[in-house]
Parts: structure tokens; C-alpha cells; sequence
């Protein structure tokens, strides 16, 4: 048993050796890899993506958003700002389910500079 305990740890420090270096890179190397981009996918997934998935969310905030509009309607009246509870609670949803192009999954760099 206990020459069975050595030789098993001699053969893992023995294995150790040589297999952590199998796992090392050279940094060097590694700079003029290109990093994939996870971002870009491409026409036909977006669009699938948009068409099953994002639209029927869209449509749900839509639906959401004009039940808030009717019920904060009375408050938004009294504080004159009908305009922006319906741009913000009616407008974008509304622009994200119809207006947007289909497959035009994440918003323009404009959007995600502000």
C-alpha cells in the first residue's frame, strides 16, 4: 500500500511537469490573434432572433405602456407633461416593435454614446 502511495505521487508530480506547460501561452503570440467579435452575427439570425423573440416582447411593452399611459394620464395632465409619458411609456416601444428594420437587432452606436 504504502509503495503504491509513492509511486502514484511520483506519477502525478512526474505528469505535472509536463502538462501544466501544455496549458502556458506565449503572450507574445497572442497580441496579433484577432479577438472575435461577439457583436456581429449574421442578417438571417437577427432577423430570426427579431422576428421570434423581440417583436412579441415589443408588442407586449406596447400593450404595457398604453395601460400605464391611460392610468397616469389624470397625473400627466395635471403636471402638463403628457408629451414625455407618451414618448417614454407609448413612443419607444412602439418605435422598437414597428418602426425599427427587422434584424436591426442592437441599437446604433449613437444610441449607446449618450
Amino acid at each position: 500500500m504504502k509503495k503504491t502511495a509513492i509511486f502514484l505521487m511520483i506519477a502525478v508530480l512526474t505528469l505535472g511537469f509536463f502538462i501544466i506547460p501544455a496549458f502556458s501561452m506565449d503572450e507574445s503570440k497572442d497580441a496579433y490573434v484577432e479577438k472575435p467579435n461577439y457583436w456581429s452575427t449574421s442578417k438571417g439570425d437577427a432577423m430570426l432572433f427579431d422576428l421570434i423573440l423581440l417583436r412579441p416582447i415589443g408588442f407586449a411593452a406596447t400593450t404595457v405602456g398604453f395601460a400605464a399611459t391611460i392610468v397616469g394620464l389624470p397625473w400627466s395632465i395635471s403636471g402638463n407633461y403628457t408629451r414625455e409619458a407618451g414618448d417614454a411609456l407609448l413612443g419607444e416601444p412602439v418605435g422598437f416593435t414597428f418602426i425599427r428594420p427587422l434584424g436591426e437587432v442592437f441599437p446604433p452606436q449613437e444610441y449607446l454614446d449618450r
